[in-house]
This record gives structure tokens, C-alpha cells and sequence, in this order.
């Protein structure tokens, strides 16, 4: 069932090692998220980074004239956008609730690859919000191919081709779970903790080919008190580029914690077809 991947289970969902499923569990029962917090939900390889991009360059215009604004380096590394259940795994609770402390009063980020189901909140402030990231599934399973086989704490298996990984990815049962399943559990929500008023879904093939509409859409969700002008968005977008952003981060990758030479592929919407 897990395709001979190093791993462990949360809810009966396989996770990569580097999570503590106690830590998830830790979170899941005591964790009140508030007003200000603003999560990235994606499956693997649909686009994270490039909208935590979005979010981080919108809120570092937006929030300029804060002194104590986190994102005024433009940094889109685990310091400024963490993962959470990784955060607590690798460096322990009390980090993370440093982290909410410095963050207090300005929106915070972070990004999850769980499910809904697995979302490690206890209660879920009404006015948090959530932008859910999908993607072709095509360009998903050979995205994942690609990352995983290169990541050095997964132990991908030898001789694992592209063809049968098609096949476990369909199967379902890889790291986060089945994506389509993934995918719905966000856009349908089986029950009222999240209101339709605090989802913002978003498409990758969107974010690459519809740049000034996606950093609109992200300003009005996560800050419409900036009411940022024309030409601010303008700028957004620009600098999602894919090779502007790969340049900015090899050149500074403050708290970014993959080599963009290795993991930054391509940044297409149709590179599964090649």
C-alpha cells in the first residue's frame, strides 16, 4: 500500500517521516487558530510556494510602514509561512507559539498539506481564512514523481519508474493521501467549520497564466483593508514569475529550505505532456 516509501499514518493517512504524527495529534487537540491566521492548503506539488509568493508579496506592500512586519524581506521560508505539524515536529511546540506570538496583530501564514479531515486544529476562528490550491492531477502525479525521487528523507524506491507510480498515485494511498479525495475534502467540507466566506480556491494553471487576477483575487482575501492600486498588483505578479522567483531565492534564500536547482522544475502548466 505505500509503495515502499518511508512513512508513517496519521488517520489512517501515510505521511512523510520528517512529521511526528504526536506532534499532529498534539496540535489537533489544543490548537485554537484566531482571526488573523490564513492557511495554504494544498496537496503536494500543486503550487505552495508560488502562492505562499502571492501572500508574502501582497502583505509585504500592504503591511510597509509596520515595523514589526514579518514579511518585509519577502522571505517565503518556513520562518515566515511554516508548516505547522513540522514545525512542531522539528523544533517542538513552544516555537510555534513563539511564532504566533511575533505575528500577533498582522495576518499570519502558514501553509498544510493535510486534508480537511486532518486539518490539526482544535477550534477554527470564524474568521480565519483558507486558500485551497488545485491542479491538473496529470501534472500532479508527475510533479510528485519527480520531487520525491530527488528528496533525500523519503527513501524512494529503486526502480520505481514513472509508470507505476501513475498507478500508486491512483491508487490513492501516497503521502497525504489520494489527491482528488484531497482536493474535494476542501472544496465540499463535510461539515460548517469553515464557511464558504473563509475559502478562496484557486487553480495552479490560474496562478501561472492568470497573474494579475490571482494577485487581485489573493488581495481582496487575505487583506482587502490594503485596497492595493493597479499598479501594486501589477508588481505582485511580476514577481511570481517562475525564474524570478527561482533568481530570488538562490540569490537569498533567508529561511527557504529546498536548493531551487534541484526542486524547482519547471513551473509549466503543461509540462507532463513533454
Amino acid at each position: 500500500p505505500s509503495g515502499g516509501f518511508l512513512h508513517g499514518r496519521y488517520n489512517d493517512t501515510m505521511y512523510p517521516p520528517f512529521i511526528d504524527t504526536t506532534a499532529t495529534e498534539d496540535l489537533a487537540g489544543s490548537w485554537d487558530c484566531g482571526e488573523n491566521d490564513v492557511f495554504i492548503c494544498t496537496h503536494q506539488k500543486v503550487g505552495t510556494h508560488l502562492a505562499k509568493k502571492y501572500a508574502v508579496e501582497i502583505l509585504r506592500r500592504g503591511l510597509a510602514n509596520r515595523a514589526d512586519s514579518i514579511y518585509s524581506s519577502g522571505d517565503i521560508g518556513h520562518g515566515t509561512v511554516p508548516w505547522p505539524e513540522v514545525m512542531v515536529s522539528q523544533h517542538g511546540r513552544a516555537h510555534l507559539d513563539a511564532h504566533i506570538a511575533r505575528t500577533h496583530g498582522q495576518p499570519r501564514l502558514w501553509y498544510v498539506h493535510c486534508s480537511y479531515e486532518d486539518l490539526p486544529i482544535r477550534q477554527i476562528h470564524p474568521r480565519a481564512r483558507f486558500i485551497v490550491v488545485y491542479r491538473d492531477p496529470k501534472a500532479v502525479a508527475v510533479s510528485q514523481y519527480f520531487f520525491w525521487k530527488k528528496h533525500p528523507l523519503l527513501r524512494f524506491p529503486d526502480g520505481l519508474d514513472l509508470d507505476r507510480f501513475v498507478e500508486l498515485f491512483l491508487e490513492g494511498d501516497l503521502y497525504f493521501g489520494d489527491y482528488h479525495r484531497h482536493v474535494l475534502s476542501w472544496l465540499k467540507r463535510r461539515d460548517s467549520k469553515i464557511g464558504r466566506n473563509q475559502i478562496l480556491a484557486l487553480r495552479y494553471e490560474d496562478m501561472v497564466d492568470r497573474k494579475l487576477e490571482c494577485a487581485e483575487a489573493v488581495s481582496r482575501f487575505i487583506a482587502p483593508e490594503f485596497e492595493m492600486g493597479k499598479s501594486e498588483l501589477v508588481a505582485v505578479a511580476a514577481s511570481t514569475e517562475f525564474d524570478k522567483m527561482k533568481s530570488d531565492i538562490i540569490a537569498n534564500p533567508q529561511s527557504f529550505h529546498l536548493n531551487p536547482n534541484v526542486y524547482f522544475r519547471a513551473g509549466k502548466t503543461n509540462d507532463w505532456e513533454v
